[in-house]
């Protein structure tokens, strides 16, 4: 939520402005709904207005809602400068993905290294056998058969 001057706007974030199905514009529609109504007194005392934003990180578009869409659907520029107030945030973006994670790489190789051991060994005490090959009927078993019924007991609380 971004408070302006004359609105309270509601940001859903996404990647990027093309993959969105009509099932996730009805949800994302539901959400925005539920939130006004919920904010709707205060914003009535307040007398400010709901603005419903899709923001997509990448890409171009300043779409205003529609009749299947209740929301503004702003993209790449639009977006970054309507959150930060920056008009070149967009831009900087791509400085701080370039430079930023060479800073860290060393510790996230380091970090990668360990889980990937982590997974291996666990993998291999799980699904191998001594000779280092995978038994697929025990992975395909654990990856898709029936979950093992839960076993409860009585409490013996006299």
């Amino acid at each position: 939520m971004l408070e302006a001057d004359d609105a309270y706007q509601a940001i859903s974030l996404k990647s990027g402005p093309n993959a969105f199905n009509s099932d996730q514009v009805s949800k994302l529609n539901d959400r925005f709904r539920e939130m006004e109504n919920s904010l709707r007194a205060t914003l009535r005392t307040l007398r400010k207005q709901f603005v419903p934003i899709m923001g997509c990180a990448y890409g171009k578009g300043n779409l205003a809602p529609q009749k299947s869409r209740r929301y503004f659907k702003l993209a790449g520029q639009e977006f970054w400068e309507r959150v930060t107030g920056d008009s070149t945030f967009y831009l900087k973006l791509v400085t701080f993905m370039r430079d930023d994670p060479d800073k860290h790489r060393p510790a996230f190789t380091e970090a990668w290294d360990r889980a990937e051991n982590r997974l291996v060994r666990d993998f291999t005490r799980d699904f191998c056998n001594d000779a280092g090959g995978i038994e697929w009927k025990r992975l395909v078993a654990f990856n898709s058969g029936r979950p093992e019924p839960q076993i409860t007991r009585k409490s013996s609380r006299k």
